[in-house]
């Protein structure tokens, strides 16, 4: 086997990359291993890896990809999921067939509207024998905005139910369950009397469904859409812990360091009485490896992956509002989100030993409170305040481990009762935000290039002439932001916070 980076990087040198439009592996001599990244590649059109060892793949750069072929490989997830396509309504063929994807919902596919090929099963019964097999799961009412696609393959995955919302489009439909445990084996038994066409069975299902259950349907079904918890907060308050928490594993890294160990976004998916959560760890506030403008940005393309909308905000509170943390709130509150997230935001008051005792509790938020008016403001618009502790599982003594493991338990029991008194989405206005982000990470990432290059120049004609490049550069982003900005989303156009214009020079600030 070789190097699936080392095979690329010698295939494609950097300078070129941005001319390619199709990637093979044509040879076949060797099977690629390993992760690889195609960095660079901004018009790749198509790309076909299929049949190899690939454990991971970054596509991010890949703005204008339409076809993606990576059957037959060992992809647990891509490296960059859940923002795996930079612009997931260009891509039209997609297949990923006999690979080892981790548990996603279907709803993944939701934006994935000029799809015309679908493959996310497996048919390799040998594979499915060592326990390798996609874990997709959920309902096919994700599919229903998908009206080109024509072929779906979701072949023992445990996707079980929403056959009356697959697309007309669709003309080819497998649905196959060798493994056993698989669920869409429910999906085969329905269709079963119809001689396994999907097209009959929907037919016959709508013309029985009344005008009043198909309503009643559709609100029980909307209860199983996948409730997204944003955390936000600053950094060494305890947000990953809360992550864990409310998770019930110990995927986020804690620390109690002054310095994020979250450096971009993480996430992890957990079901509650039926319901689905994503919680979503952001960058910290206040990490001293990031400038503010860089943590919102952050923050920003994690809030860009919830399509669905966002259940709750828990912006997380150590001990006392810092200014630092009541600046950022209200900056989250006007650029990144509008006023009415507040209805949708609850502080998570961390780090609280006394938190099973309502009146220690009482006396605490009322401290908040009268610390002044603005905080005062921000605590009374919100859901609230909930006292939680997390202390750490990573110790030695197994007494005060059970103790801990006992105050993180009772503290999940709070959150997790919390958010059942809570129903409905609140949706951000990123109409634009596709644009948007596009030309922020294109912009920083020439920027970053052209600095490198200006660190290794001697000659002083040069460096004039590339912090000139750099100069004009953060100019028209600066420019093309505000503009796009103040007409499409006018209420939006406080989104020039990130960008203002010192002495000739651009700034993030």
């Amino acid at each position: 086997m070789k190097k699936a980076q080392e095979w690329l990087d010698q295939n494609y040198p950097k300078g070129k990359r941005n001319e390619v439009l199709m990637i093979e592996d044509e040879t076949k001599a060797e099977r690629l291993s390993g992760e690889l990244s195609l960095d660079h590649f901004n018009k790749l059109i198509e790309l076909d890896l299929s049949n190899n060892d690939i454990t991971k793949l970054d596509v991010s750069d890949c703005y204008d990809l339409e076809k993606l072929i990576v059957a037959n490989n060992s992809l647990i997830r891509l490296l960059n999921y859940p923002r795996d396509i930079v612009n997931p309504e260009k891509l039209t063929y997609l297949n990923m067939m006999n690979n080892n994807i981790k548990e996603i919902s279907l709803s993944y596919f939701y934006n994935f509207s000029s799809l015309m090929f679908l493959a996310i099963g497996t048919d390799d019964k040998k594979k499915m024998e060592k326990g390798f097999y996609n874990r997709f799961y959920g309902s096919l009412k994700s599919l229903n905005n998908l009206i080109k696609l024509e072929v779906l393959d979701i072949s023992n995955t445990d996707i079980n139910k929403g056959l009356r919302h697959l697309p007309n489009s669709l003309k080819e439909f497998y649905f196959e369950s060798y493994r056993p445990e698989a669920k869409v084996k429910r999906i085969e038994e329905k269709l079963k009397p119809f001689g396994r066409n999907f097209k009959q069975y929907k037919e016959e299902k709508l013309k029985k469904i009344s005008h009043e259950n198909l309503e009643e349907n559709h609100e029980l079904e909307n209860q199983l859409e996948i409730n997204n918890l944003l955390i936000v907060g600053r950094t060494g308050n305890g947000k990953s812990a809360l992550a864990n928490v409310l998770s019930g594993t110990n995927k986020f890294k804690e620390s109690e360091k002054s310095i994020s160990e979250t450096r971009y976004f993480q996430d992890e998916i957990f079901m509650h009485k039926g319901n689905e959560y994503r919680v979503v760890d952001t960058i910290g506030i206040g990490d001293t490896r990031l400038s503010k403008n860089q943590v919102l940005l952050r923050i920003a393309e994690a809030v860009y992956t919830m399509k669905e909308g966002i259940n709750q905000v828990f912006f997380v509170l150590g001990s006392r509002f810092t200014k630092e943390e009541t600046d950022t709130f209200e900056l989250l509150k006007s650029v990144i989100f509008e006023s009415n997230i507040v209805n949708h935001t609850t502080i998570i008051r961390t780090n609280f030993t006394n938190f099973r005792n309502p009146e220690k509790c009482k006396i605490d938020r009322q401290e908040l409170i009268e610390e002044n008016r603005f905080i005062a403001e921000i605590i009374n618009s919100c859901n609230g305040i909930i006292h939680i502790d997390a202390p750490s599982i990573e110790v030695d003594c197994e007494r005060r481990l059970l103790l801990n493991r006992e105050d993180r338990e009772d503290s999940r029991n709070r959150l997790l009762n919390h958010l059942e008194s809570f129903h409905g989405n609140y949706k951000p206005y990123l109409k634009t935000w596709d644009q948007l982000y596009l030309k922020v990470r294109n912009y920083i990432r020439i920027k970053h290039e052209l600095e490198e290059d200006l660190h290794k120049s001697i000659s002083p004609m040069e460096i004039s002439k590339l912090k000139e490049k750099i100069g004009k550069l953060e100019e028209k982003v600066v420019r093309e932001t505000e503009f796009q900005c103040g007409i499409e989303i006018p209420a939006f156009a406080k989104i020039q916070i990130f960008f203002k214009s010192v002495n000739g020079k651009c700034q993030i600030i």
